[in-house]
């Protein structure tokens, strides 16, 4: 329908990180961890309760019930099921450093963060090594703003395991979602370099973080952004994320001060990336999304579809990817020309975004524009049902019920 162009995205290499319970129960865990239907959970829950109760001292179900009740969101019962398997649990049992580190989570999620820190010792004092605990420790200090400390965890949790794992992306990301004050935000990454200053994913999160802060201070900002994600480089020329944050930065610089410049250095980073692996799904990501965001909806489509049709599952790739395809058909119903073409490309919109009012209404302007005005009614009556208010829309439907009068 219309071209909507979205507000800016930074794009970012996202690694996610899910902390559910360490301690799992393989074999119930194989059984329900990919239904989504809540039902199932709860029938579960209520089987669990009933064995506790022919067995209140079996400290394996009240195990069962904490996974159940922490994967739907109940912490509350969790951590009162936690509390019941420590209490039950025998003397001897091996790896009570994950259970501990279980019941400190919970208090964490359930906001009593001082009665998480006990916990949190007792697991460190039988294993410090545990990787879970590390990142419960890490989210302590975080709630506690000590800084200094959670930097200390994480790199503590990249020596531990030295993969490819981004932790201190992953930190900022969580981070974001725990603190309001962007400053509190920085200051922990600089701490996080201070502690490892040999790491490019720490220099790399600083600059982001000094990058996503600014606001009216951006010219101040952006140039010691740039110039630890440079450092970042330096440490790994390799690391393709790193350039990805580069054209980034330049990318939300060009979009704020209107300077073609901004965006053909973004350009130029995104090209060196692809000079160390243009098959990289993440960069063709970016990179689609940078041409969206241009309006250059063929470039578009060509790194977005590539990502795509490769595997990438991000909702945002998908959303871009179907915005492009609308915005390239909108503008041939514009011209006039390439109907077909149209209707093909938003067809494979609706195909990724369905029941989106706004490119179900650029289908019924391409099939109006067709003369085929019965299923461009129908489409248009869809679209209002989910628009109601779009004012362009309801001129189309005036527009297309007067060509169904003069064909009857």
């Amino acid at each position: 329908m219309r071209t909507l162009i979205a507000l800016l995205v930074i794009l970012v290499f996202v690694s996610g990180y899910a902390t559910r319970l360490s301690a799992t129960v393989p074999e119930v865990e194989s059984k329900f961890s990919n239904q989504d239907d809540e039902d199932d959970y709860q029938r579960t829950i209520a089987g669990l309760k009933k064995a506790i109760e022919a067995d209140p001292e079996n400290y394996e179900n009240y195990s069962r019930l904490a996974f159940f009740c922490d994967y739907i969101g109940d912490y509350e019962n969790a951590l009162e099921a936690l509390k019941l398997e420590v209490k039950y649990m025998p003397e001897d049992l091996e790896a009570k450093d994950v259970i501990y580190g279980n019941l400190a989570r919970e208090y964490l999620l359930t906001g009593r963060i001082d009665e998480a820190k006990p916990w949190l010792a007792k697991a460190d004092k039988i294993n410090p090594d545990n990787i879970f605990n590390r990142w419960h420790s890490f989210t302590y200090h975080i709630l506690k703003t000590q800084y200094k400390t959670a930097a200390k965890e994480l790199k503590r949790l990249t020596e531990l395991n030295p993969t490819d794992r981004d932790h201190y992306y992953e930190a900022y990301m969580f981070i974001l979602e725990k603190v309001e004050d962007q400053k509190s935000i920085v200051d922990l990454f600089r701490e996080a370099v201070k502690a490892n200053p040999k790491s490019h994913l720490s220099h790399r999160a600083l600059g982001i973080a000094i990058r996503n802060s600014s606001r009216e201070d951006y010219e101040k900002n952006m140039p010691e952004a740039m110039r630890e994600l440079e450092k970042a480089l330096e440490i790994d020329p390799s690391y393709i994320p790193t350039y990805i944050s580069l054209a980034d930065t330049y990318m939300l610089l060009g979009a704020m001060t209107k300077k073609e410049e901004d965006n053909q250095k973004a350009l130029e980073w995104f090209n060196k990336a692809c000079e160390i692996n243009p098959e990289d799904l993440r960069l063709a990501f970016a990179m689609g999304t940078f041409y969206y965001h241009r309006q250059d909806y063929d470039n578009a489509i060509e790194k977005l579809e590539y990502a795509y049709t490769n595997g990438l599952d991000d909702v945002l790739l998908k959303e871009n990817l179907a915005w492009s395809y609308n915005n390239k058909a909108y503008a041939l119903y514009q011209a006039g020309k390439n109907l077909d073409e149209g209707l093909r490309l938003i067809d494979k919109a609706i195909q990724l975004v369905p029941g989106n009012g706004i490119i179900l209404g650029t289908k019924a302007e391409l099939l109006y524009k067709s003369g085929k005005y019965k299923e461009a009614y129908k489409y248009i009556k869809q679209a209002l049902e989910l628009e109601p208010d779009y004012e362009e829309m309801k001129q189309d439907l005036v527009m297309i019920e007067e060509a169904l009068k003069t064909k009857d």
